[in-house]
C-alpha cells in the first residue's frame, strides 16, 4: 500500500516545484521575458508603421493616375465614338458606380448612350436552363427577323434576342426600340432574366457588357462564365461589336474575362479589359469600343492582356480584325 508518507513527499515536492517556478519567473528570467515581449511589441509597431506609410504612398499615386487619366481623356478619346449609340449591360457583380463612370466616359468620348440593362442572377443560373431554352423559342416565332442558326442552343439563341432587343449593326448611330424590341425586353423582365433600367431611347451599336470580379463556388463560376460568354460572343455578332470591361480578379481563373480570352471564338470577336476601377481602365475601354467600331478586337489591360495596356500598346499586335 501507498503509506501516507509517499503522499506527504509528493505534495511537499508539488509546492517546491511551483515554488521555483515562481522564483524563476520573478527573478533571473522576468527580464529576458519581458524584454522578448517588448521587442516583439516594438517591431510589430514599426511595421505597421510602414506599412500605413506604404498604403498612403500608394494611394497618392492613384489618386495622382485617376486624376491624370481625366484630365487628359478629352484631348485623348473626345471623337472617337463620335455618332455612335453604346448600349451597357451590367452584369450581376458589376459596380453600380462603374457602370456609371462608364456612361460618362462614352459621352466624353463624343459617343451617347442609349439605354442600360441589368444582366439578372436568374440568367446565368445554370438551372434556369430549360427556362431559357422554353423562353428563347418562343421569342423567337414572334421576331422573324432574327436569324440564328439551326444548330443554335438556347443560350445562343437568347443572345441572339438580346442583341435584337438592344442593339443594331444596321446604323452606327442606333437604331429605334420598335415593337419586336418591346416584346423581347418585357418577356425577358417578366421571366426576371433581364431588365431595363430606367428607359432604352435607343439601340446601340455597338454593346458595352460591364463585369464584377465573380462570386460563388468555381463550379458556380464556370456556370456563369459559360452562359456569359455564350451571350455575349452571340450578342457581338449581330451587333457593331462587343467589350467586356472588369476588375482585376475577373482576369485571373474563375473570372469572366479570363472565360472569354481564353474561348478561341469569343476571343476572336470580343474585346475585353481587364483594369477596371482606375479612370484610366475607362478611357480603354472607350478606345476598345471604338475599335470594335471599326472591326478591330484586343484583350488589353493588365493580367494576360495579349495586346497590351491599350490598343496600340502591343505594336503590330494591337488588336485583330473581328469577323
Amino acid at each position: 500500500m501507498i503509506s501516507f508518507r509517499y503522499h506527504i513527499v509528493s505534495i511537499v515536492s508539488v509546492f517546491l516545484a511551483l515554488a521555483v517556478g515562481v522564483a524563476l519567473g520573478g527573478g533571473p528570467l522576468k527580464g529576458e521575458v519581458d524584454n522578448t515581449l517588448v521587442d516583439q511589441v516594438k517591431a510589430d509597431r514599426a511595421v505597421k508603421a510602414d506599412l500605413r506609410t506604404e498604403v498612403a504612398a500608394l494611394k497618392a499615386t492613384n489618386g495622382f493616375s485617376d486624376a491624370f487619366a481625366e484630365a487628359i481623356a478629352p484631348g485623348l478619346v473626345g471623337s472617337i465614338l463620335r455618332g455612335r449609340v453604346v448600349t451597357l449591360a451590367a452584369l450581376p457583380t458589376a459596380a453600380q458606380s462603374e457602370v456609371t463612370a462608364l456612361a460618362d466616359m462614352v459621352a466624353t468620348a463624343g459617343g451617347s448612350v442609349g439605354g442600360t440593362v441589368q444582366i439578372g442572377d436568374g440568367m446565368l443560373d445554370v438551372e434556369n436552363k430549360q427556362l431559357v431554352d422554353e423562353l428563347a423559342s418562343q421569342l423567337l416565332d414572334g421576331a422573324p427577323d432574327i436569324q440564328v442558326a439551326a444548330d443554335a442552343n438556347g443560350y445562343e439563341q437568347m443572345g441572339a434576342l438580346i442583341a435584337r432587343a438592344v442593339g443594331t449593326e444596321e446604323r452606327p448611330g442606333g437604331d429605334s426600340v420598335d415593337e419586336v424590341s418591346n416584346s423581347i425586353l418585357a418577356a425577358l423582365s417578366t421571366a426576371g432574366l433581364m431588365s431595363v433600367d430606367g428607359e432604352l431611347d435607343r439601340r446601340g451599336s455597338l454593346v458595352l457588357f460591364v463585369s464584377g470580379p465573380g462570386s460563388g463556388s468555381d463550379e458556380q463560376r464556370q456556370g456563369v462564365n459559360t452562359i456569359a460568354t455564350t451571350l455575349v460572343t452571340a450578342v457581338d455578332a449581330d451587333t457593331d461589336g462587343a467589350v467586356v470591361a472588369g476588375p482585376i480578379a475577373s482576369a485571373r481563373e474563375g473570372g469572366l474575362v479570363a472565360a472569354i480570352r481564353e474561348d478561341v471564338t469569343a476571343a476572336t470577336g470580343v474585346s475585353t479589359v481587364d483594369v477596371l476601377g482606375r479612370s484610366a481602365a475607362r478611357i480603354v475601354t472607350v478606345m476598345a469600343l471604338a475599335g470594335q467600331g471599326s472591326g478591330q478586337t484586343g484583350q488589353f489591360g493588365a493580367v494576360d492582356a495579349a495586346d497590351g495596356a491599350m490598343p496600340g500598346a502591343a505594336g503590330s499586335g494591337s488588336g485583330q480584325e473581328g469577323p
